[in-house]
This record gives structure tokens, C-alpha cells and sequence, in this order.
């Protein structure tokens, strides 16, 4: 085949072809990105600070935070404890450092009426939520960059 001939046939085959599958696939790319560039922005994801030193005690749980725990943890804020297999959901009622140690011990009052039967005494570790966050605003905090 020569140039001319294979050309000709070429720009008559593009001329005739409609790209519709291709524009349907560009469409859905762009539908994607979209959605995921509003997940990116707009979508809160929870902030934890978790305690390996929980304390169940008869009314109330007592948590053990690190001491960078304190500018984070208040009351007021939720939590999951998690003792023997069983998880009870709770709330920050107070929050104080410990002198000796310099950690910070926050006490928990669980949501329910009372604790499940036969936690008193054990321990277990907690999680309490600190903070709402968009994922933008923590891959800029994540680089060292003041949120947006």
C-alpha cells in the first residue's frame, strides 16, 4: 500500500467513527475525579487519641492519655472503650495531669445506665474522638503545612 491510498482510507474511518464508547469512558473518569475531589474537600474523617491504660472502676472508667493528649482530649467528647471482649460506648467527663508521671488521666462516664456485668476492675484500652478532619487538611498537616 502506498501513503496516499492508506491515508485517504485513515481519514475516511475517523470520519465515520462516532468516539462514543470513548467519550462514555471519558465521562465516567471525569464523574470520578469529581466525586473524589469532593471526598478530598468536603468529607470529615475522625481524629482519635487513644489510652492503652483504661481502668474500669464501679460507675466510671479513668483513662490513661500520653501527655500530648492534654491540648486534645476535653470533655464532652465520645469515646469507645473497649474490656474483655466488650465495647462501651462513653463520654468525657473530666480530664486532668498527673503529677507524678506528667500523664493525663481522663474519666469516662459510660452512655448506658450502668457497665456491663463483670467489667468492674478489669482494664482495657480506649479510643476518644478529638477532632473532625478533611483528608486535604491532613495531608497538609501531614507536610508540616497550617490548615487551609
Amino acid at each position: 500500500m502506498n501513503g496516499p491510498i492508506a491515508f485517504g482510507r485513515t481519514v475516511r474511518a475517523l470520519e465515520h467513527d462516532s468516539f462514543r464508547v470513548s467519550k462514555l469512558i471519558l465521562s465516567l473518569a471525569l464523574a470520578l475525579l469529581a466525586g473524589w475531589m469532593w471526598w478530598f474537600f468536603e468529607a470529615t474523617v475522625p481524629q482519635y487519641e487513644t489510652a492503652g491504660d483504661v481502668r474500669i472502676e464501679p460507675n466510671r472508667i479513668v483513662a490513661t492519655f500520653p501527655v500530648r493528649a492534654l491540648e486534645r482530649v476535653r470533655p464532652g467528647e465520645t469515646g469507645i472503650v473497649r474490656v474483655a471482649g466488650q465495647t462501651i460506648p462513653a463520654r468525657v467527663s473530666a480530664v486532668a495531669v498527673q503529677a507524678v508521671g506528667g500523664q493525663v488521666s481522663a474519666i469516662l462516664l459510660p452512655e448506658t445506665e450502668s457497665l456491663p456485668p463483670g467489667v468492674s476492675g478489669q482494664t482495657g484500652e480506649a479510643d476518644v474522638e478529638v477532632e473532625r478532619i478533611t483528608p486535604a487538611n491532613l495531608v497538609l498537616r501531614s507536610i508540616g503545612r497550617r490548615d487551609p
